[in-house]
């Protein structure tokens, strides 16, 4: 009896363990399967956002000469990602100067908001005014977990053949007085693209001041300058939108507020209205 009694617990542990082994087996298997899912459904939401930019890029490649006249592309370019893409690149074509790819941008005194996050949330905002005002709209990145060098931004704009590059940004200083809007754009002696300078200053310029006119923010003109890679590797009319200082606690925390946020992108938008009204024109 007492053997049959120690077999049976021998049994009995065995069974114990080989169904420990089971469940352990199953628990794996479905951590392995819902990794597996989670990339491929992240690898199909990538798939169709490039589908989306395509096929902006292929009707207007393909429409009628008369629909071109419509439509015309806008590329958005929200500064800065939470994830910061490796190494140095050139500061234009066939430069000897190198800069970092990107940079992590400013964060809010008073908020604690990233740069990155301020400038995805208004450029969301941005493109689906423009889309209903008739333009086609592509953003440089939709996400703030993906990593875009100043490079690839400006290709992105040049491979859409883009009638305005915006690139949208917040304005950081030591000062925490400093406060107001500014745009971004080229010199007229721009080593690598100095033929886009006057319509990079007209965009500038009409973004600008429609923006300042609609959110009511200090007008601190149009800073020209040399030292920015995304601007120089653009072949498209280009501008930076310093829509406020998250240095300065009062202008961060207006720059969080709904209502302020619609009157820069008002702001913005009737200013590329503007410019390619100006355009049109020939002026």
């Amino acid at each position: 009896a007492d053997v049959e009694t120690k077999m049976g617990t021998v049994k009995g542990v065995l069974l114990v363990l080989c169904a420990a082994m089971v469940l352990a087996g199953c628990s794996g298997k479905s951590q392995e399967e819902e990794y597996k899912v989670a990339q491929a459904e992240k690898e199909q939401r990538e798939a169709r956002e490039r589908n989306e930019e395509e096929q902006v890029i292929r009707e207007e490649q393909t429409a009628p000469e008369d629909a071109k006249e419509r439509q015309k592309i806008i590329v958005l370019d929200p500064g800065h990602s939470a994830v910061l893409p490796e190494g140095n690149e050139p500061l234009g074509p066939g430069a000897s100067e190198f800069k970092p790819a990107d940079t992590s941008g400013t964060t809010g005194i008073s908020t604690g908001v990233p740069e990155y996050e301020l400038t995805l949330n208004i450029s969301i905002k941005l493109k689906q005014e423009l889309e209903n005002r008739g333009y086609a709209v592509l953003m440089t990145r939709k996400t703030n977990d993906i990593p875009v060098s100043c490079v690839q931004r400006a290709e992105t704009a040049n491979n859409a053949k883009a009638d305005v590059f915006v690139r949208i940004h917040a304005n950081g200083s030591e000062e925490q007085s400093a406060r107001g809007a500014m745009t971004i754009c080229i010199t007229p002696q721009n080593p690598y693209v100095p033929e886009l300078y006057t319509a990079s200053r007209q965009l500038s310029d009409c973004i600008i001041n429609k923006l300042c006119e609609a959110a009511g923010s200090e007008n601190d003109g149009v800073l020209e300058t040399d030292s920015m890679s995304g601007n120089n590797w653009c072949i498209v009319p280009a501008t930076i939108v310093e829509m406020g200082y998250m240095t300065n606690p009062e202008e961060d925390k207006l720059l969080q507020t709904r209502s302020y946020q619609e009157k820069i992108v008002q702001g913005i938008a009737g200013g590329i209205d503007d410019f390619l009204g100006i355009k049109k024109r020939g002026i």
